[in-house]
């Protein structure tokens, strides 16, 4: 007689070693949930704004990225930025009217 196998013991996903791990998304995924463009995230990255872990990609250098340390990097930054002020009424651009 054969033995039954649970879905997890004979499907194709093997279990996790470790479920803490938390898997390495690319930079569009994190655009995605820091609601900016892909450039931005990559931009931030090279200024060392959001930790980002660099592998060498067949022409440049690849960016994979932890959510969890995105967001408290974003966080972070959003505490230290300051918010610019408008320009004073005598330079900002006059009306055509």
């Amino acid at each position: 007689m054969g033995s039954l196998l649970t879905s997890a013991e004979a499907g194709s996903i093997p279990p996790a070693p470790d479920s803490n791990l938390e898997p390495f998304v690319d930079a569009q995924v994190v655009a995605e949930f820091l609601s900016v463009r892909r450039s931005e995230v990559l931009r931030l990255t090279r200024e060392g704004a959001i930790r980002g872990y660099a592998y060498r990609g067949r022409i440049r250098h690849v960016y994979r990225y932890r959510l969890s340390e995105v967001s408290e990097d974003f966080e972070v930054l959003g505490r230290n930025a300051t918010i610019r002020t408008a320009a004073p009424v005598s330079q900002r651009r006059k009306s055509n009217g």
